[in-house]
Formats: C-alpha cells, structure tokens, sequence
C-alpha cells in the first residue's frame, strides 16, 4: 500500500467538501508539499517516511470503549477503518497541530481501502488471518471487515472466508460451553479447527483466481 502513497493525497477526499472548509487549506498546503516532492523525484524517498497512523487515538478509543472489555477496545483502535498512512507532515499536522479534521482524516482510511491497489494487501491479510501464519493473531472485527470490503468493492467472492468464520465461532462456542478456553484466548487457536482455506482462494500468485461475484 505504500506505493499509494499518504493517505491524504486521495482526490476523493474533497468530493462535497465546500471551498470554505477549514481543512481546505491545510490540505492545499499538504498536496502542494507532495506535488514539490514529485517534481524532485523524491517519490521514492517519500514512500520510505510514510507512517501508520490512527484516526482515533488510543485515549479517545479507550474513552469510547469505558464500558467494555480491555479488548474491545484494542479491536477498536486496530480496526482497518481507525488505521492509514500518512507522511510525516501529515501525520504531525493531524496528531500534533489538529489542523485536520476527524472527519476527513476517517474518510482518508476508507477511501484507502477501496483503490484498486487495495484489494491483493486485503486478499493477503486474509490469508494470513484464516491460516495464523507465524502467530498471526486472528482479528474477527477485521476479517469481517476485509471479506466485505471486498465483496463489495473489489467484486471478490468471499463466501469461503465468512463460512470459515462462522466455523470458528461455532468452535470456540463450543469450547466455552465445555470449559475449555485454550480455543478462546486472543490469539483464537480456534482458528486451526477451520476449514482449510488454500492459497487458490486467496488468488495468489501462481495459482487459480478468486472467484468474483456474479
């Protein structure tokens, strides 16, 4: 995703925005900055600087979340809508000056997700969800979150995925009702009962492609 670029250089976001929006010249400032920095070459240099930032700080989420669980919370603050990238400058005026808004900053991660460069990151993500590749932790919000991004925006088929979930639910459902909770914990060993879901699924390089909706 990072040949994409920061976050904040999407077109998109200043559809409906009116000329007198008090983010309009913070963001005229940040696209001139980038289109200086294009007209250098430092295209490249950029990409390297570009860091994950979150729409929602962790305070904020954990005010929101006050009522709920510790977890609910982390879920909430990882979520693929809560996260983009932002260069350094952008990421500063957002976090340190407040000099963009919630509101645009929240539009800038959905937008993110919905280029076209966005659908093989989210294929992979998935896979490495479904398979727990090296650790990888499973995060329901997400994985939810990702098979209908897709399946909405990038026409992929992610039926397979959603049975595999609904699987592991019904799994670890199971496990509490016995009072087995090492299918429970955060890292969801539940995950493993899954049915397999192979790399064809995921449209891989090298072997079949996902199937796309009708």
């Amino acid at each position: 995703m990072r040949r994409t670029g920061c976050a904040l250089q999407d077109p998109g976001l200043t559809d409906g925005h009116p000329l007198d929006d008090p983010d309009a010249a913070a963001l005229a400032w940040h696209r001139s900055k980038h289109g200086a920095d294009h007209a250098a070459g430092f295209d490249r240099l950029v990409e390297g600087r570009l860091q994950i930032a979150h729409v929602r700080s962790w305070p904020a989420i954990k005010d929101l979340s006050r009522s709920f669980p510790q977890l609910i919370a982390e879920r909430r603050f990882h979520c693929l809508d809560n996260v983009l990238l932002l260069c350094p400058e952008a990421h500063d005026l957002y976090d340190g000056a407040g000099l963009f808004g919630t509101d645009l900053v929240e539009k800038a991660a959905r937008l993110t997700w919905i280029r076209p460069e966005a659908r093989e990151p989210l294929l992979r993500y998935l896979y490495a969800t479904v398979e727990a590749h090296a650790g990888h932790q499973t995060e329901n919000t997400n994985l939810l979150l990702a098979a209908e991004i897709l399946r909405s925006t990038h026409n992929v088929d992610t039926r397979q995925v959603v049975a595999a979930f609904e699987e592991r639910c019904q799994v670890a459902m199971e496990a509490v009702e016995r009072g087995d909770h090492t299918k429970t914990h955060r890292g969801d060993v539940a995950v493993l009962s899954m049915p397999k879901w192979t790399p064809e699924l995921a449209g891989h390089p090298g072997t079949e492609p996902v199937q796309t909706a009708q």
